[in-house]
């Protein structure tokens, strides 16, 4: 596929999203809040899954994790991902990845490996948390990308097309291309926070070791945590998941120190 036809792709994609918008979502809904009840809330593209945490606060303003989901998921994986994280600490949000296999349509939804894409993409991100603050209290130096396999090559472009919007990333059981971490601007990640699992899946065209990864993340200047979920008390997801907790929440406890 060339740039054009990549490019009309991409277009189609997101023109698709709107053509068949759901109904706007009315703040009472998600907020519970009888004072804001004609508030209206427009999501910029339709496949989108949230979370809302028990006993939800609304004068609390709550960290925000975007989960991107592997090669065969979908964004339904959030309702499954986040009480494992922690049914309390944050809200959670997630995104259908755009594509199927023609070979294989009921195998889930997959990535593109695309520059292109992810441009795009990130702007409905942003415009997608935009709408829910209007409803949901979201703290906006608290906004973590995580995900797993080809979700973490989406969730690198993420963060290094627009590091300030994002607090960092956690990146379990990964799977990069040597192009997630080009960049159009000196990459500076400086004061974002990033978890990397060194049990990286590889993939058919690019062999990435783990220490290569770690290199390349270093030299973004990121504050870099390393974990090996290839470790017997961090080889499944019921540990490795609360790991991510605990790390998001250390991450707020030295912030509030500093």
């Amino acid at each position: 596929m060339d740039y054009t036809q990549r490019l009309k792709w991409i277009k189609n994609v997101f023109n698709g999203e709107r053509v068949a918008f759901t109904p706007p979502l009315p703040v009472d809904r998600m907020s519970e809040n009888d004072n804001q009840s004609n508030v209206i809330v427009r999501l910029p593209i339709k496949h989108v899954a949230l979370f809302r945490p028990e006993h939800y606060e609304p004068e609390y303003a709550y960290p925000l994790v975007i989960w991107l989901h592997p090669d065969g998921g979908s964004e339904q994986d959030l309702h499954e991902i986040m009480p494992q994280i922690s049914l309390r600490n944050y809200l959670g949000l997630s995104f259908r990845a755009p594509a199927i296999d023609p070979a294989a349509p009921t195998n889930g939804y997959h990535w593109p490996d695309s520059h292109l894409f992810v441009k795009q993409f990130g702007k409905h991100v942003r415009n997608t948390v935009r709408e829910l603050q209007k409803i949901l209290n979201i703290h906006t130096g608290r906004i973590y990308l995580a995900g797993t396999g080809t979700g973490c090559s989406v969730a690198t472009k993420l963060l290094i097309q627009t590091p300030r919007f994002y607090a960092g990333a956690a990146l379990l059981n990964g799977q990069f291309n040597k192009s997630d971490f080009r960049s159009e601007a000196p990459c500076n990640l400086k004061g974002n926070r990033i978890l990397l699992d060194q049990n990286i899946t590889h993939n058919s065209k690019d062999q990435f070791s783990p220490q290569r990864v770690t290199r390349m993340w270093e030299t973004t200047g990121a504050e870099t945590h390393l974990l090996n979920s290839f470790q017997p008390d961090l080889n499944d997801k019921t540990a490795l998941l609360p790991f991510l907790n605990r790390w998001i929440m250390e991450g707020i406890s030295t912030a509030r120190l500093v």
